[in-house]
């Protein structure tokens, strides 16, 4: 009797000790940034729906005035905020193609003469913000230009060779000097600098170039001091968890624009995105916003312009996936009528404003969708299974009372799949619930245990709103 309780007792301590090992397992896989939470962002960052331009190509004229035309009708697209990429006088020596780059800055205390005047720009940011939106420019501070103020002013400041030289920050980007962060001087200066685009001309933010090839101390260093004037928007270029914790409201998800094409082609199967997700939740901070995109200024011109790389109905289904997942959605200027152009940072290439406006009109609705719903902005995000997760994604977003259930057909061929919505989720009793496809009004019934059959075309997505 005695070596049967004994038995039992040790197979307890076995099977506990297993249990806890298998916990301390998957969370030992996690990241030390993952059991912190993020930056608490201002609630419109949190809301925001970004609209990146590159001045040179969005108008004929190129210019701020350009741009300030059309506020009323990006707004009705549904955009609240602005990106401008780099808007300050471009260097001459060194300079790549005729024009040459926007991020080969030559002063940062004035604007670029193509663009206009720095009255111009402020004229613009006023009816950005009479429209209730807000306005980014892009933060170029890694390098400058080689005829740059600061150059010539402060030699002193730059990356050095061994035998004395200023250097560029790689061997391609030949346009642009590398700046030494060491320097105490180098820092005060940009600290004040940044401070005088919030605080003296009124913008709400940046987009940080390369920021992770400056160190992360001089960012909390921009962070406390902005915090100090108004609260603002901190975009960083890269990929680190650990920027979430103190200083950037949003960093790059590369993640999950190098899976769709993949995704696309069948060489990944629609299970492909909850790993991506699921290593977000490993590694980074808790309720880290990331920037989703199938296109940026970046990949238009070096990789392809994004219905040349996805196709039309691909580049509807990646549209659908980066405004409903979890994130902050960013939309490149020329996505309206799906630009087939590479807008060349080095010479004037024109978006043709002509063409059909398709997916302006997915956009509309997308937005609309973000807006009223909280469910996609701020909600939980719940993988629901279906019978075929090979070639379809399917997920519920909730918030409160609001539930948005998203479905996605990463399959060339039409798909008819089962869905297995947990009931508990959607009310707290079993009942019937008929709702409408948002796209095609197509109604779908889900029974009193969560189940339902949904067809979906080709590269095709269906979006239905729950509410009570």
């Amino acid at each position: 009797m005695f070596r049967r309780i004994l038995l039992i007792f040790f197979t307890i301590i076995i099977l506990t000790t297993m249990g806890l090992s298998q916990k301390y397992l998957k969370d030992s896989l996690k990241s030390p940034f993952s059991f912190s939470q993020a930056i608490n962002s201002p609630e419109w960052v949190k809301d925001a729906i970004i609209y990146c331009v590159y001045l040179r190509s969005f108008s004929n004229e190129g210019t701020f005035e350009g741009l300030e035309r059309r506020i009323p009708e990006l707004k009705e697209l549904g955009v609240n905020v602005i990106w401008l990429m780099p808007i300050h006088p471009i260097g001459i020596k060194y300079r790549k193609g005729k024009l040459g780059s926007p991020y080969s800055v030559r002063d940062y205390y004035d604007v670029n003469p193509e663009y206009g005047t720095i009255i111009d720009f402020q004229k613009l940011l006023g009816t950005v913000h009479k429209n209730k939106m807000k306005l980014i420019i892009d933060l170029v501070i890694n390098h400058t230009s080689w005829d740059s103020k600061l150059l010539q002013q402060h030699p002193e400041w730059f990356t050095k060779d061994s035998i004395g030289n200023i250097i560029s920050p790689n061997d391609d980007w030949t346009d642009v000097a590398d700046l030494d962060y060491t320097k105490r001087g180098l820092r005060h200066y940009m600290l004040e600098m940044i401070e005088w685009w919030i605080k003296d001309i009124n913008i709400d933010g940046f987009r940080c170039d390369v920021s992770e090839l400056i160190p992360l101390d001089f960012w909390d260093e921009v962070r406390e001091r902005l915090n100090h004037i108004k609260p603002v928007m901190l975009l960083s270029e890269g990929s680190l968890p650990e920027y979430h914790l103190k200083t950037f409201d949003i960093t790059y998800s590369w993640n999950i624009y190098d899976a769709l094409k993949p995704l696309l082609d069948g060489k990944r199967t629609a299970r492909y995105i909850d790993t991506l997700l699921e290593q977000e939740w490993k590694i980074f901070p808790k309720n880290s916003l990331r920037l989703r995109f199938n296109t940026n200024h970046d990949k238009n011109y070096w990789d392809a312009p994004a219905i040349e790389k996805f196709g039309v109905s691909g580049l509807k289904l990646t549209a659908v996936l980066i405004n409903t997942i979890p994130g902050i959605p960013l939309i490149y200027n020329g996505e309206e009528v799906a630009n087939d152009k590479r807008l060349s940072l080095f010479e004037k290439i024109d978006i043709d404003w002509t063409k059909p406006r398709e997916m302006d009109s997915l956009y509309k609705i997308l937005f609309k969708l973000r807006r009223e719903n909280k469910a996609i902005s701020r909600g939980n995000f719940l993988k629901i299974p279906t019978t075929d997760d090979k070639n379809i994604y399917a997920f519920l977003r909730t918030e409160s009372t609001n539930k948005v259930l998203v479905a996605l057909n990463f399959s060339k061929e039409s798909q008819v799949t089962k869905l297995n919505v947990p009931i508990e989720m959607l009310y707290n009793k079993k009942q019937t619930i008929k709702v409408k496809d948002i796209f095609s009004d197509d109604a779908l019934t889900i029974d009193h245990n969560g189940k339902c059959e949904i067809k979906i075309a080709p590269h095709g997505f269906k979006i239905y709103v729950l509410e009570k």
